[in-house]
């Protein structure tokens, strides 16, 4: 039944690709498929193509929770370029340790509808982009070896029971529901949109690596410092950059990681896997 497994994700950090190409490996792992099937949508130029999967594919589709849903400048990519055409699936919705809230459902409806038969879905607690102690050192080992099981159990339920896709009891709410809205440290409502990455000149060697790795695309290449284009709060420059050059200090969104931090560092999240 399966020919093909793919694994499709959307990772400014790297940590969704783990978790997705964990669940890839553990699906190939039961039905002795050698390769492994990749495509990163991350960077703008790989959004321009539309994929379209069929009936041999098993699709994992990973993508990071952002405010509680699909990032928003994201869903436009996976509602109207990624279909399914019969294909099977499964959903893995990564999140920094504060709530799933919409996203895991939201995927789950995009997929439905472009034509996927959605077999399994999970919510995986990675790092928080924001902070080096929200759900610090995640995904661990552990993570990833049940991660892996879930892609184990995926294949297992296509193979007994073909029959039972879209049919999974999910957190959320369909329709899906608002957009997290974000508050700072003293709870009042944090309005960070505008917020754009700053450069530490003095460390920095201008390698240009923040601007390959913006997956909107918005920094300059010819000059760093500018960012005329969205930011969507990724951190990827700031992660990616070898000297730590790269800084937000927009003082409602420090705030609003510092609430974070104090609220949800201490209760550490399990994973959880919908079959």
């Amino acid at each position: 039944m399966i020919k093909h497994i793919w694994a499709v994700y959307f990772s400014p950090s790297g940590k969704t690709e783990q978790v997705t190409m964990a669940v890839a490996e553990g699906a190939a792992g039961v039905m002795n498929i050698d390769k492994i099937h990749q495509y990163d949508f991350t960077l703008p130029d790989k959004r321009e193509d539309t994929l379209c999967f069929g009936e041999k594919d098993l699709v994992i589709l990973g993508c990071p929770t952002y405010a509680g849903r699909i990032p928003n400048k994201i869903m436009p990519y996976i509602r109207d370029r990624i279909c399914g055409q019969g294909a099977l699936a499964a959903i893995v919705m990564t999140y920094g340790g504060r709530s799933i809230d919409h996203s895991v459902m939201e995927a789950y409806l995009l997929l439905q509808e472009n034509g996927f038969k959605v077999y399994g879905a999970g919510s995986a607690v990675t790092r928080h982009v924001m902070s080096d102690i929200l759900s610090a050192g995640r995904p661990g080992t552990e993570d990833l070896k049940a991660a892996g099981q879930f892609g184990a159990d995926v294949v297992h339920k296509i193979m007994t029971q073909p029959e039972n896709y879209n049919d999974l009891s999910l957190p959320g709410s369909n329709p899906v529901g608002p957009y997290y809205k974000p508050l700072e440290a003293d709870g009042t409502p944090a309005n960070f949109l505008k917020a754009k990455p700053k450069v530490h000149n003095e460390i920095c060697t201008h390698c240009k690596i923040c601007a390959e790795v913006c997956p909107m695309g918005s920094i300059s290449r010819e000059n760093i410092e500018e960012v005329p284009g969205v930011c969507i709060k990724c951190h990827a420059c700031i992660r990616k950059c070898p000297t730590g050059a790269r800084y937000f200090d927009d003082p409602s969104l420090i705030s609003h990681i510092r609430m974070l931090e104090e609220n949800f560092a201490g209760r550490p999240k399990d994973n959880n896997w919908y079959l």
